[in-house]
């Protein structure tokens, strides 16, 4: 059990923000900027969207009770996001039919990493699904749009820049920021706790999970 709860780790916003960056970098290093600000855009306005639909519920329990639903999960919408986008940056030099097979599979990766949480109990299948298809339309949006653009040029740097913001992202504790969620969302709605549903509306967890 320990295991699996060990690769839901793996939609981590310590992982994946990370990831992200590094993606983006190897855009960068291979001139492909306009991929790169296309990718960084639609990442971080689906992070934004998670953000938001958790600084709601926690300020004013905004959600559908009989769903189940609170917020959307920032471990499914990374996953969702990076994960299809990084196996196809991974086969890059494939053919077609390898390329989409590799999509595939991280399309496939990020599903079951959403049926763990749901499993665990960490997310409803509500938000779970939700946040899914938020994360699907976006990756498979950007590889959508970056085909039209020219591809990289791939040379000695890419690889090495890549890793060199994977490194330095990852040095800045992203994580942090998700923990900030709580105090943001009692500003703003100036109350002193966190809005809770009736305890017969919760779906309790089995532990708290943070992005």
């Amino acid at each position: 059990m320990i295991l699996w709860k060990s690769i839901i780790d793996i939609g981590h916003t310590t992982i994946m923000l990370p990831l992200a960056a590094a993606i983006a970098g190897w855009l960068l290093a291979g001139g492909a900027w306009k991929r790169s600000l296309v990718w960084c855009v639609m990442f971080v306005a689906g992070v934004s969207l998670v953000a938001f639909s958790k600084v709601a519920f926690l300020g004013w329990a905004t959600g559908i009770p009989a769903l189940g639903f609170k917020a959307l999960s920032g471990h499914v919408l990374c996953a969702s996001v990076v994960l299809p986008v990084f196996c196809h940056v991974l086969a890059h030099r494939a053919r077609a039919a390898w390329r989409a097979a590799a999509v595939g599979s991280g399309v496939a990766a990020s599903v079951g990493l959403g049926m763990l949480i749901v499993y665990f109990d960490f997310h409803s299948a509500s938000e779970a699904i939700a946040t899914f298809i938020l994360g699907m339309t976006i990756s498979l949006g950007y590889l959508q749009i970056a085909a039209t653009m020219p591809a990289p040029r791939i040379n000695r740097a890419s690889i090495p820049c890549g890793m060199l913001v994977f490194a330095l992202v990852f040095a800045l504790k992203p994580s942090v920021i998700s923990h900030k969620l709580d105090d943001v969302a009692l500003h703003l709605s100036g109350r002193e706790r966190p809005v809770a549903w009736p305890r017969s509306l919760v779906c309790k967890a089995r532990a708290p999970l943070k992005w």
